[in-house]
């Protein structure tokens, strides 16, 4: 899988990259409207971190949001943690794009090194001031989901299981509870704190 902006990737390159059977993900991108729709038929099946490092969605120009919420084909990600978006707004996605919407946590770490420098903030990480990666976990994601944004917990669930399965044409056999597939169960309290992995 590999996140790309459209709107500087020509069809050859999209075409190329397709052809080897690797995922195309819309993201750190200033597309358009237009383009980001574009770039969906051409074969881009997703959107990285939505409302993230995108063209807003505005009422003359919907940018990356905006085709993400208005395509009925493409997943989309997002990153629950309060920070990179205000749980409002996870709500207003998700009662737009429902079952293609899932949970990327974007965690990383500190690195003083390099051309990404970015250091732990709290609950999040910042380069120079700006909004960095996450310290976000997907226990901790679907706890949000739950008491943040209103989302029942089967849901949250799928949100980081069944549906990113399904994405990378893996839900035949990961992200349910069900004969024939492959799992470790996260066993979880009452809090919905993970307590056990069973595998």
């Amino acid at each position: 899988m590999i996140t790309l902006a459209p709107e500087h990737c020509s069809d050859e390159m999209i075409n190329l990259i397709l052809s080897e059977n690797i995922i195309i993900s819309a993201g750190h991108s200033n597309a358009t409207y237009e383009e980001a729709m574009s770039g969906f038929t051409k074969g881009i099946a997703a959107v990285t971190h939505l409302y993230n490092a995108m063209s807003p969605l505005h009422h003359r120009e919907p940018g990356l949001v905006g085709a993400a919420m208005n395509d009925d084909k493409v997943m989309v990600s997002i990153i629950p943690d309060g920070y990179h978006v205000d749980y409002a707004a996870i709500s207003i996605a998700k009662s737009i794009i429902k079952e293609r919407l899932f949970v990327i946590t974007d965690a990383v770490t500190d690195t003083i090194v390099g051309n990404y420098q970015h250091i732990l903030m709290k609950d999040k990480y910042e380069a120079a001031g700006i909004l960095s990666g996450s310290a976000l976990t997907m226990t901790t994601a679907v706890q949000n989901l739950v008491n943040h944004v209103g989302v029942e917990l089967g849901e949250a669930i799928r949100m980081c299981s069944l549906y990113p399965a399904r994405l990378m044409g893996l839900d035949s056999k990961l992200g349910k509870i069900e004969k024939g597939y492959s799992a470790k169960l996260v066993l979880l309290n009452e809090q919905n704190e993970a307590v056990k992995i069973l595998e």
